[in-house]
């Protein structure tokens, strides 16, 4: 017993280094326990929770050098403190970036409001404008959000800060279409805007921009850019380009979307850290190259230092005109801190920026710890490093043995390991998130990323030094043929057979389990974080094992899928609900292909139910289940089935049933999925 002690306080002795690197961790859990909870807690309750927890975390602090078992108590109580930090942290935030949400659709509506942003979309089909400083009719000043956004097609004339007019149909933001999946509603939250919607009438103009200020002129320019963009590149590359330079993804058409997701470059279209490396990058080493020509600047002066200061300008400049994304302000800090670092005559170590950039993002956006982006990112970037500063030996001295040739096929060694580990490691994410991976990635990243450094972001970063001389027609072509060559091998690459490898998605706890397992394994010290390693393929065996619903309904009620016999899954309606449709079928594995609707009349081709015009009915894994579209209706199914699913409200006490979904439920908590096993057992919701 004595040894085993002795072992587990050696085990932690061991990470009083790299306990800064387990902070944003501690801090992340606490975060995404306040936003896995369904109920809002007091803010009284998590204050004081916080102030008791770090007591100890100090008194522990001043004993720590005492004996190892105090440095433990340490560890624990900083990490309970951390995790409650984390928890108050985001309902701070939350409580903070209150906006009215609209409950309920508003067909035509008046309403007066300020541009706050334009994205302009594919084709001729108008721009995406979110409206700020809102007046709208029938809803008080109390109840109005702080944005909306609006589809509008007639946009000619307009710019950011200008105040308009116009009719417009408003509806809430959505919810997740089923449980689990991606929220649109909370990110819309987070980001002020409390409707969507599209307009009615042309905007008709009220009042010129008249505010200034940095936030305004920055988007002005924004605007300006893509305009310049426009004018000197044609679709479908002007669109990528347009992606690259400010940030704006929305004229990109789903095609090319859809290429470069299945050939995996969809990290070329996302603006993260290579990018801003790239830029930083291309203008330190220009930078530096023209100050040494002069021999009294190179002799006299350090400018290997101001050629870092006039990087770091670039990369801020940069990271403000592509609109200061997740992985943008992460990039930023870390290639500042490694800028900083050769303006002060230091070293960085790079594990340790990224845990600094996550704790900053994350204590500022607290709810980035659950999109996408900020996963992925430092997914790939942690990974990166980690195994990098295990080859840099062997790697760099093959670097120093090596000539042009050598040198020149090391560079494609590294975009193809680069492109291994950054795909294994967002792989993960990219199953989890979006139900596939890009199997043939390493291709297409062989020919885009040598094309994206050597051509696309060189061409780019003079085109934006040139745009103040109207010199950038001269430059924006050949930032669009490097585009086109790379939206070339994405399609090539996505058109051959197996490109796309498709799973249906994984439950929460599966995924945590995953990553919690992955950061064990990276961040121990000693012998323990090989369990890391083993506890990740437990769960990643678990997640190839995972159970589909057998029943979901959306929130809107207007479409209810159920899963056949083999496994494919019947829509209750083929026209409305169409991003709702998509979206089942892919977490099940599935294409859009693949859709199968309800039978019409009777059963048949094996399906388990039986229609007509006031619903259906059919047994599922020994349960009767009825779906009930008539106000009438449900009282006769409310005698003969098991679960009833109606579009209406229904009288609980009133129905036999043992499980019911009616109207309310789905208005008052959105979409609900159900796992049946048999009769015996309730229905797992």
């Amino acid at each position: 017993m004595k040894v085993i002690a002795e072992g587990i306080i050696e085990e932690f002795a061991r990470q009083k280094n790299s306990l800064f690197l387990w902070m944003p961790v501690f801090f992340g859990v606490g975060i995404g326990i306040y936003f896995g909870l369904k109920f809002e807690p007091p803010m009284t309750l998590s204050i004081g929770a916080f102030i008791a927890s770090i007591i100890p975390a100090i008194m522990l602090w001043k004993a720590q050098e005492r004996s190892d078992f105090f440095k433990i108590g340490f560890f624990a109580s900083l990490a309970v403190a951390l995790i409650i930090a984390g928890f108050l942290t985001a309902q701070v935030r939350a409580h903070n970036a209150y906006t009215p949400m609209l409950t309920k659709k508003i067909k035509t509506v008046g309403l007066t409001g300020t541009i706050d942003r334009i994205e302009k979309l594919e084709g001729n089909n108008g721009s995406r404008i979110t409206f700020k400083n809102l007046e709208i009719e029938r809803i008080t000043p109390e109840k109005t959000p702080k944005k909306i956004r609006l589809k509008v097609r007639k946009d000619e004339g307009l710019i950011v800060g200008t105040r308009i007019k116009l009719l417009a149909g408003l509806n809430p933001a959505s919810g997740p279409i089923t449980p689990g999946a991606f929220d649109f509603q909370r990110m819309s939250y987070f980001k002020g805007i409390g409707a969507v919607g599209f307009s009615c009438t042309q905007p008709e103009i009220l009042e010129m921009p008249t505010e200034k200020g940095f936030q305004l002129a920055l988007k002005n320019l924004r605007k300006k850019i893509i305009d310049k963009i426009a004018t000197h590149t044609e679709v479908p590359s002007q669109s990528v380009v347009t992606a690259l330079m400010t940030g704006e993804r929305s004229a990109i058409s789903d095609e090319d979307r859809d290429a470069m997701r299945a050939s995996g470059l969809a990290h070329l279209l996302a603006i993260s850290g290579m990018h801003v490396g790239m830029v930083a990058g291309i203008l330190f080493f220009f930078s530096r190259l023209l100050l040494a020509f002069s021999p009294r600047l190179a002799l006299n002066y350090p400018i290997k230092k101001y050629a870092a200061l006039f990087a770091l300008m670039g990369a801020i400049f940069y990271t403000l005109i592509v609109g200061a994304t997740i992985p943008t302000q992460r990039a930023l800090m870390m290639t500042g801190l490694v800028l900083i670092a050769i303006m002060v005559d230091r070293t960085a170590f790079s594990l340790r920026l990224v845990a600094l950039s996550a704790f900053v993002i994350l204590i500022i956006s607290p709810e980035s710890l659950v999109s996408v982006s900020f996963q992925m990112s430092y997914a790939a970037v942690v990974a990166l490093i980690c195994f990098y500063d295990y080859i840099r030996p062997f790697w760099v001295a093959l670097h120093r043995k090596s000539n042009m040739l050598r040198r020149g096929l090391l560079y494609m060694a590294g975009v193809l390991l680069t492109t291994i580990i950054a795909g294994g490691a967002t792989g993960l994410f990219s199953l989890y998130h979006f139900q596939n991976y890009a199997v043939w990635g390493i291709l297409s990243n062989m020919v885009a990323v040598p094309i994206m450094a050597f051509i696309i972001m060189p061409t780019a970063v003079l085109s934006y030094l040139l745009m103040p001389f109207g010199l950038e027609g001269l430059i924006l072509p050949i930032t669009e043929w490097g585009v086109t060559w790379v939206l070339a091998s994405a399609h090539w690459t996505a058109n051959l057979d197996g490109a796309l490898l498709l799973v249906p998605t994984w439950p929460h706890w599966i995924f945590i389990g995953m990553t919690v397992s992955s950061l064990f394994f990276i961040l121990w010290q000693g012998r323990w974080r090989f369990a890391g390693l083993g506890i990740f393929v437990i769960f990643f065996g678990l997640a190839l094992f995972s159970r589909q619903p057998d029943i979901q309904v959306t929130g809107s009620s207007d479409l209810v899928v159920i899963r056949d016999v083999q496994g494919d899954l019947l829509f209750s309606n083929g026209r409305k609900e169409r991003y709702a449709a998509e979206n089942m079928l892919r977490r099940n594995g599935q294409t859009k292909s693949d859709k199968k609707s309800f039978p019409k009349q009777g059963a048949k081709n094996n399906t388990p139910l039986s229609c007509d015009t006031y619903g259906c009915r059919g047994v599922i894994k020994d349960m009767k289940v009825a779906i009930s579209y008539d106000n009438q209706s449900w009282r006769e199914d409310c005698n003969w089935a098991d679960i009833v699913i109606a579009k209406n409200p229904v009288p609980y006490k009133k129905c036999k049933a043992s499980t019911v979904i009616d109207f309310f439920d789905l208005w008052r908590e959105g979409g609900h999925a159900l796992w049946l096993s048999d009769k015996k057992t309730p229905p797992k919701i």
